[in-house]
């Protein structure tokens, strides 16, 4: 096994809302290891200052990504590094914005895969995503552990993290270049100043759409906190370094509280200062039609609208994991639970998650 006295962690997409948490928990829980960031955006100052290297490059660029390795050898990399499509790119059905995704997230992935495979490096952890299952928008996926395929995602972002994921945990890897690799499998993560999730959420109040409920309201999703996020990320890396019961494995990771879709708007929402003063179920078949007038207006117009019929099929279906194994393997439990972590999320300043 490696030794645990200065190790070299790189940690890729460190400037991101994930990376940057894992980063400072790891400059925090372990002071001697020499952490470094390969990021095209830099980290704030305050852990800029704290890295061992900080390597600006473009994970679309093999030869950037190569020249980072050149006399650089981590002992372990955390790939985190990729593009989440926001908003109306969530279910956009665009072949170029598709091509813009798989450059990140899937030849991004095997970019540093095999940058980090030639420098000698052999631990591997990859930040893959429950969507690689979820973004099938065709199913409600109760209870989903590792068991169920991947492979039927509909749209861009899980379909990209499901081949990447593929990918990392390739058994060639391992059998024929020593890769020792897991994969974790977040929910959807919120936090303080998480501006993929919690600014739509604030969104919907300043547009007056916060009475509505898309379809009869009881389907159950999954949110997690990002301190749980980091917490499984750093077991992981303990994993790896000691016993490797983790390698070639994926993982769910989730708050373990499934929760009422609607019901976890509502308490955003109020923490803000808002509280719907009535509230409507508009009928799926109804929703449908009134998404379909909102996708023509938004062609005719170009202005982005919040409904879409992706947004209406996924705000109506249920999907929740079975976090068993990443108990089992990793010792995963989480650390923050969703009604301290959601009030979490909403103490930064309101102005951050404005339109």
């Amino acid at each position: 096994m490696i030794s645990r006295d200065n190790l070299r962690i790189l940690v890729t997409g460190g400037g991101g809302f994930l990376g940057r948490a894992i980063v400072q928990a790891l400059l925090t829980q372990h002071e001697t290891w020499r952490i470094s960031v390969l990021d095209l955006k830099p980290p704030d100052h305050d852990i800029l200052t704290r890295l061992e290297h900080f390597f600006q490059v473009d994970v679309r660029s093999a030869a950037s990504v190569n020249n980072a390795f050149v006399d650089y050898i981590p002992d372990l990399v955390i790939h985190t590094a990729g593009i989440i499509p926001a908003r109306q790119k969530r279910y956009s059905t665009r072949k170029e914005d598709w091509e813009h995704v798989r450059s990140i997230n899937v030849d991004g992935t095997r970019h540093i895969l095999d940058a980090t495979l030639a420098s000698g490096c052999k631990l591997f952890v990859y930040t893959s995503s429950c969507t690689v299952v979820i973004d099938d928008l065709n199913h409600d996926y109760y209870y989903m552990d590792e068991t169920v395929p991947i492979g039927l995602a509909n749209l861009h972002y899980g379909k990209s993290k499901g081949i990447a994921e593929s990918y990392v945990l390739d058994p060639r890897h391992a059998t024929e270049r020593g890769l020792v690799a897991c994969a974790l499998r977040p929910a959807t993560i919120i936090g303080p100043g998480d501006t993929a999730v919690m600014s739509l959420i604030h969104d919907l109040i300043a547009k007056g759409e916060t009475s509505f409920i898309v379809g009869n309201g009881d389907n159950i999703y999954d949110f997690m906190y990002i301190d749980n996020a980091v917490h499984a990320h750093l077991l992981a890396v303990e994993n790896l370094l000691t016993t490797r019961t983790a390698a070639g494995e994926a993982f769910f990771i989730s708050n373990c509280e499934p929760v009422y879709f609607w019901d976890v708007f509502a308490y955003i929402w109020a923490q803000f200062g808002h509280v719907p003063t009535f509230r409507v179920r508009i009928p799926m078949g109804l929703a449908w039609v009134a998404a379909l007038v909102a996708e023509a207006v938004t062609w005719v117009t170009g202005k982005p609208s919040t409904l879409d019929t992706g947004s209406v099929a996924d705000g109506v279906r249920t999907h929740f994991s079975n976090n068993e194994k990443a108990r089992r393997v990793l010792g995963y439990e989480p650390v923050v639970g969703l009604t301290e972590g959601v009030k979490l999320a909403c103490e930064v300043s309101i102005e951050t998650y404005e339109l």
